[in-house]
């Protein structure tokens, strides 16, 4: 329902838009309840249903609707939500940045990387950023790319180091090549598969399996990989998305695992992993650095990837 089709201009809005308004929507749809979200930032009920209904006439626009299950989003209200999570992370990005320059620090870079990226250069390029940069706060997320893409739409992270997103993502994101990655299949160091020369994927079908979730695009890479040997996803399997799990899990058992060869090179570097000689008919594609159009150039991000670039491909 349109309450007025004129959208204002920008200055108009300008002037009219305040940042708890924002607050408020992003609780409200987090919380499905007009009450809750006003307790959530601190204001009457009264007082809330005054600034949506000021909002929602600065724009022109029914933002929610009360359905069964409470204050329900329109199609205009998501798109608002969307936007009110980037304008808020870009605020708290700023006061963190000047909170930060206040205390004598030197800005702030908010970081994701899938696994494949954890243990290659961007690892050893961050490491010499820190050293030229001694005040930067450096946070670091690793987790699997459909978890981190999210939070990168949100302004929670600055970059994120992962695959290309798909075309629903697309638009709002800008991908960067680093390199490939192809994917290794590793045992423990004591497990007595690292003994043979004679493996074939599908004499692997009974051994127990350690796999990424099934949301992960190197999972999905793996799946295929099994069907190409006309095999059946393992039925013995612990799925997990962290490293340090599946290597101490290889550690302590006969299981095997997937992960991506600069991971498996540096496991079998420190003696804590062999690589079986069994090649999957699948890879990942290349990863990269994603960022967002429309977030401003941040010039700490602009010296890590100048060094990523200086840094030496995995070799093996």
């Amino acid at each position: 329902m349109v309450i007025d089709s004129q959208v204002p201009p920008l200055f108009s809005l300008l002037g009219r838009l305040r940042l708890r308004q924002l607050a408020l929507v992003v609780a409200i749809d987090e919380l499905n309840s007009l009450r809750k979200a006003a307790d959530r930032i601190g204001v009457s009920q009264p007082a809330a249903t005054k600034m949506l209904s000021e909002l929602e006439q600065a724009l022109g626009l029914l933002l929610f609707e009360r359905g069964r299950r409470g204050m329900i989003a329109t199609v205009y209200g998501a798109a608002l939500i969307r936007h009110a999570h980037l304008i808020i992370s870009d605020v708290d990005a700023m006061r963190e940045e000047l909170a930060g320059l206040a205390a004598g620090a030197s800005g702030r870079l908010s970081i994701g990387m899938i696994t494949a990226a954890a243990a290659g250069p961007l690892s050893i390029a961050i490491a010499r950023l820190k050293d030229r940069r001694p005040r930067l706060d450096i946070t670091i997320t690793v987790d699997t790319s459909d978890v981190l893409i999210p939070l990168l739409e949100q302004g929670r992270l600055d970059v994120v180091f992962g695959r290309p997103v798909s075309s629903d993502h697309a638009q709002d994101i800008v991908f960067t090549q680093i390199g490939p990655e192809r994917l290794s299949i590793v045992c423990g160091a004591q497990n007595p598969l690292r003994l043979r020369q004679d493996l074939a994927l599908s004499s692997l079908a009974g051994a127990a399996w350690i796999l990424q979730p099934r949301s992960s695009p190197l999972r999905q890479v793996v799946e295929a990989s099994f069907r190409d040997a006309r095999m059946e996803t393992p039925a013995n399997l612990v799925e997990t998305a962290s490293i340090l799990t599946a290597t101490t899990l290889l550690q302590h058992s006969d299981m095997i695992a997937v992960v991506p060869h600069s991971v498996a090179l540096h496991y079998v570097a420190s003696g804590m992993m062999a690589i079986l000689p069994v090649l999957l008919t699948r890879q990942l594609d290349p990863y990269g650095a994603l960022t967002r159009k429309t977030r401003a150039a941040i010039p700490a991000l602009a010296e890590l990837m100048a060094l990523i670039s200086h840094e030496p491909a995995s070799q093996g």
